[in-house]
């Protein structure tokens, strides 16, 4: 007899096996119920449905051997010559028999005679066989193979079923892993919560896929984490939207005023209000396409100016003006880095063949813990046109003292207000 080594360890077929998930005993009342059927049809002391894997027999179900499985070589494996062959197998007389005389159960004396048939799976795969043993020689009817034969086929739907269970399991457990995470994407969770989810959910089915499953696990993985992540790309890209300045990126109003209050809430601090001297001559000069490069210039220069500062809040409140709120910083701390603003904005653009310098205005308000933006704000803006009416290119919040004004030089100069009216000339 040639060996069946090769047929048992298959991949196909393995991989066929494995597909059952069954491992052992599988507590089936089907399956225990033909091989009690199959022992007392053919008067058999043991009765076997038996899965064949490489140097291994798994029995779902049996009468007689005690156990879940047993480890044969397949050279002295009855049933795995059954799945060799595809074919009925019968040995009258085992300890007389070349081959089966060295398998241990009947060198032992517990088996003596045999009979088996294949178990050939809706795919056709010959998983193992069902088979019964006698300790006596013995020559089985041509009956008790029918009966053999019948029991197959009610074995293959039982595990046929099984598996579709098993299927239907997995699947259910994917879609449920697939729906909690695009629930997860609906409500917005963070983008690192749904790839753990997802990364959770192949650690878990993984394991228990089968090749085609595992395609599919593949594939829906691929698109959950394309979802999540284009998903988080078009949230932050509305946040950017809803909350940033288009023109110079800092907050835009609506933002600022919101992140502003958070800010100065429970701490108090400063706020700066800022606005760009003669900015309508430099549109009216120049155009607006030359005004809004000076806007977004002096807005990166603004935010740059406060990056070290923890907390600070930089926005456009809309024009030319901008705010910059300075959370628990106190007034002399507030009006250093006022003064250092005033210099640091300072600018100068060219308008045909003159040079016009621009400088900003800035007013100072402090914010004490039970203050509101909303309050220190307007009094910020009170505070810049004073700046203004003191020449323009200063800081200004409330006495002379807090006053810095710029040199200025040459034609391009404009006469400083000599009102006290906050609005009164060109910002």
């Amino acid at each position: 007899m040639q060996s069946p080594r090769s047929a048992v360890a298959d991949p196909a077929r393995l991989a066929a096996l494995a597909s059952y998930r069954l491992g052992g005993h599988a507590g089936d009342a089907d399956l225990d119920a033909v091989v009690a059927y199959m022992a007392r049809a053919l008067d058999a002391p043991i009765a076997v449905i038996n899965l064949v894997g490489p140097d291994l027999q798994c029995f779902p179900a049996e009468i007689g051997v005690g156990a879940p499985f047993s480890e044969v070589p397949d050279e002295l494996s009855f049933c795995a010559y059954v799945v060799a062959s595809g074919e009925p197998l019968e040995v009258t007389d085992a300890l007389a028999h070349p081959v089966f005389a060295g398998n241990p159960a009947v060198a032992a004396g517990v088996i003596r005679s045999y009979l088996g048939v294949p178990l050939v799976d809706e795919d056709g795969f010959v998983l193992g066989s069902l088979g019964v043993f006698d300790d006596d020689v013995r020559t089985f009817s041509g009956a008790h193979l029918d009966v053999l034969q019948i029991q197959v086929r009610l074995v293959r739907s039982v595990l046929s079923l099984r598996r579709q269970v098993v299927a239907h399991r997995w699947d259910a457990r994917l879609l449920a892993v697939q729906n909690r995470a695009l629930e997860g994407v609906a409500t917005g969770s963070p983008l690192d919560e749904v790839l753990d989810l997802v990364a959770a959910a192949v650690r878990e089915l993984a394991p228990d896929a089968e090749p085609h499953q595992r395609l599919a696990l593949d594939d829906t993985v691929a698109r959950l984490s394309t979802i999540a992540t284009e998903a988080d790309a078009w949230r932050r890209a509305l946040t950017r939207t809803a909350r940033q300045d288009p023109l110079t990126g800092l907050a835009n109003r609506g933002h600022l005023l919101a992140s502003g209050q958070e800010a100065l809430s429970g701490r108090g601090g400063a706020v700066l209000f800022v606005d760009v001297d003669r900015f309508k001559d430099v549109n009216d000069r120049a155009g607006h396409a030359v005004g809004d490069q000076l806007l977004a210039r002096l807005a990166q220069r603004l935010e740059a100016g406060l990056v070290e500062l923890p907390g600070a809040v930089v926005g456009r409140l809309g024009g030319d003006e901008f705010a910059a709120v300075l959370p628990g910083v106190g007034r002399d701390d507030a009006a250093a880095i006022g003064r250092r603003l005033v210099t640091e904005l300072a600018d100068q653009i060219e308008v045909g063949r003159r040079t016009v310098r621009v400088s900003v205005s800035i007013g100072l308000a402090v914010a004490g813990p039970a203050t509101t933006f909303a309050e220190v704000l307007a009094e910020a803006d009170v505070a810049m046109y004073g700046a203004k009416a003191r020449g323009r290119g200063l800081l200004y919040a409330g006495t002379a003292g807090d006053e810095l004004p710029l040199p200025r030089a040459g034609d391009d100069s404009v006469p400083a207000l000599t009102s006290d009216a906050p609005g009164a000339g060109a910002r």
